[in-house]
């Protein structure tokens, strides 16, 4: 700011100059030009105060555009550093919605020596052709403008396209994040957006603006046999592009990480699984993904028991979540429950199994019923259900806006005496929420 005002003074002094030159000038005229001279110094003293006025106008225009041009670089560099790039154009054009088939690409041609007599990669090859196709993911949920920072909970990925689809684990992106980033092996980093998110699977898809990605070949995971080598490749405690090996130990394990959760066809490794692994790839020795890594689906209380959501079972969700942003045919019903079986509940004293109701959703038909919490569900469709898997077994086949039956049993204050039975009907809801239809708590 001193150099412009420096420059605006030494204008007004030029200026300033030529008046007195001027002035000076008109005094010098012939006394019979007296009338002439009094018209011409207030004239052109009058016209070098407008110059002058026009003049540090200019100058101060030009100065408050040179500050907003610098604020706005700098907001630009800060926003790019924090979120990552490709921020902006996400910003502008976040719908990223498409009709999608999971594509089948060739995997990475290296040198002899990098495979073993079958064909296979050895481990360094695979570690070599396929971390390109692997990202980082670190998710900030709050942010301090002082420190630049926030709270990060870190994840993986696996490229899916060359123009930037990535799918990883639900619960890696899912919440309210302020700020998706992903880290390229090359450590690039980009802002993501979420196209669709499925908590019910654990699957999510995200998006980058970025082209010439080298996107993951996915394999028939029904090929998988156990004993089988297998390499897992991901961003555990932040240690991007971990490569760790081991054997499939069994395949086709059914595994619901949470009650509210669906059963997901899954391969147990012994490979090292950790924090961070979520979302990363299981590879076989092809260079195929066979598996999504979910350490939310790890056993915590042993060593060498991890899990991988198999590809048969993800594609189908993948490729819903690209075109549509949720599981369209997924179904809401509305409420939270206890689930208890008839053994417990003749255990514990309770007159019936069933789902204990402990909340319903005032947005679902089903709060349009007698139904109220406190009641118990022993039927659905006169199907009996005590639990997650039942229910969502007792609705399969139902869409969104099918009308359902279920039988209610009410019990008295300590929920040893029933005191009515009655059935109730609803609609079943889209679930497009991001969450389950039901709870079990």
């Amino acid at each position: 700011m001193d150099f412009f005002d420096k420059e605006i003074s030494e204008l007004e002094s030029r200026f300033s100059e030529k008046s007195s030159s001027e002035t000076q000038s008109a005094q010098d005229l012939d006394p019979s030009d007296a009338g002439a001279r009094s018209l011409s110094v207030p004239f052109w003293s009058a016209m070098i105060e407008s110059g002058n006025r026009k003049r540090r106008l200019r100058a101060r225009v030009f100065i408050v555009l040179i500050i907003l041009i610098v604020l706005s670089l700098n907001c630009y560099v800060l926003m790019s550093i924090f979120f990552g790039k490709g921020w902006l154009s996400n910003s502008l054009f976040g719908n990223n919605n498409v009709s999608f088939t999971l594509p089948v690409y060739e995997t990475p041609k290296l040198e002899d020596n990098l495979y073993q007599e079958d064909g296979r990669y050895t481990t360094v090859g695979l570690a070599e052709a396929l971390s390109p196709s692997v990202v980082s993911i670190s998710v900030n949920y709050d942010f301090s403008p002082e420190t630049l920072s926030g709270s990060v909970a870190l994840g993986s990925g696996i490229i899916i396209s060359e123009d930037g689809y990535i799918v990883t684990n639900a619960h890696v992106v899912e919440g309210d994040p302020i700020a998706i980033k992903v880290i390229l092996n090359t450590g690039d980093q980009y802002a993501a957006d979420v196209v669709g998110l499925d908590s019910r699977s654990d699957i999510a898809v995200i998006k980058i603006a970025a082209d010439g990605l080298s996107p993951a070949v996915f394999a028939d995971s029904d090929s998988v046999r156990p004993g089988e080598d297998v390499a897992a490749i991901g961003n555990p405690a932040g240690f991007s592009g971990s490569i760790t090996k081991g054997i499939v130990s069994a395949v086709g394990r059914g595994i619901r990480v949470q009650s509210d959760m669906l059963e997901m066809e899954c391969i147990q490794i012994d490979a090292a699984i950790n924090p961070g692994n979520s979302g990363g790839a299981l590879f076989n020795m092809w260079g195929q993904v066979v598996g999504i890594i979910s350490s939310k689906l790890s056993a915590t209380m042993y060593d060498g028991i991890g899990f991988a959501i198999s590809t048969n079972a993800a594609k189908p969700i993948i490729e819903e979540l690209i075109e549509k942003g949720c599981i369209e045919s997924r179904t809401r019903v509305g409420i939270t429950f206890y689930g208890i079986s008839d053994e417990d509940a003749k255990i514990n004293g309770f007159p019936t199994g069933g789902l204990y109701i402990n909340g319903i959703s005032k947005d679902c038909d089903i709060s349009n019923t007698e139904l109220r919490s406190g009641d118990v569900i022993t039927h659905v469709n006169g199907v009996k259900v005590t639990d997650v898997g039942e229910i969502t077994e007792a609705l399969k086949g139902y869409l969104p806006g099918d009308t359902v039956s279920a039988t209610v049993v009410r019990l008295n204050a300590d929920k040893t005496v029933i005191l009515s039975t009655f059935e109730i009907s609803f609609k079943l809801e889209k679930d497009s929420s991001m969450t389950s239809g039901f709870e079990e708590e």
